[in-house]
C-alpha cells in the first residue's frame, strides 16, 4: 500500500508575513507611544504633588511658629519678602524668599534652611493687617506699622514649569486675641 502525500496551498505567501509582521510593528509603536505618554503624565503629576507637599509643609510650619507669637511688639522685620519675629519662648524666626528659596532660620541656632523651592519670588509675599483687617501696605513696615500687626498673610507660589502652584496662609496668633475683639 501506498502513501499519497499532499502538499497543501493554504500557507501564508511572503508578502502576507512581511505584512502582518509590518502591522505589528505599527501597533507596537503606537501603544510605546501611549505607554510612554502615560508615564510622563504620572512622572508630572508625581513632581506636582512632591512640589504642592513641600509647599504645605512649609506653609505649616509657619502657621506653626507664627501661632507663638505673643504680640505684635515683638515683630522685628515685616516686609513682603521677609518677616522676622520672636515667640513666647523668646526664639528668633526669620522667613525669607530669596531668588527661588524660601528659607526659614532660626536666629543664633544654625544657618537658614530652604523650606520651599522652587518659588516664584515675584508672587511670593507677606502681607500684614491690623485689628480691623486693613492692609498695612508701606512694607517695610515702620516700628509703629509693626505694632499694629493682627493677620498675616503669607501666599506661597510655587514653580511647577506652568501657572505655578498658589498656597496661601492666613495666620491669627492665639496670643493676640484676636477673636475676642
Amino acid at each position: 500500500m501506498r502513501l499519497a502525500i499532499r502538499y497543501s496551498r493554504a500557507g501564508f505567501t511572503l508578502i502576507e508575513l512581511i505584512i502582518s509582521m509590518a502591522l505589528m510593528v505599527i501597533t507596537s509603536g503606537i501603544l510605546a507611544s501611549i505607554i510612554a505618554l502615560n508615564f510622563e503624565v504620572l512622572e508630572n503629576f508625581s513632581d506636582r504633588e512632591k512640589l504642592l507637599t513641600r509647599g504645605i509643609l512649609a506653609t505649616t510650619l509657619f502657621e506653626r511658629e507664627l501661632g507663638m507669637l505673643i504680640d505684635s511688639t515683638n515683630v522685628v522685620i515685616a516686609d513682603d519678602q521677609q518677616f522676622r519675629f520672636n515667640d513666647k519662648y523668646g526664639n528668633t524666626f526669620e522667613y525669607s524668599v530669596s531668588s527661588s528659596n524660601l528659607t526659614r532660620q532660626e536666629i543664633g541656632v544654625g544657618s537658614a534652611l530652604n523650606l520651599a523651592s522652587p518659588v516664584i519670588n515675584s508672587d511670593t509675599k507677606f502681607q500684614y493687617y491690623s485689628a480691623n483687617n486693613s492692609e498695612l501696605t508701606s512694607v517695610p513696615l515702620s516700628a509703629a506699622n509693626r505694632k499694629l500687626v493682627k493677620l498675616v498673610k503669607f501666599k506661597l507660589v510655587m514653580d511647577d514649569g506652568g501657572a505655578g502652584v498658589t498656597l496661601l496662609s492666613t495666620v491669627y496668633p492665639e496670643n493676640m486675641k484676636i477673636y475676642n475683639h
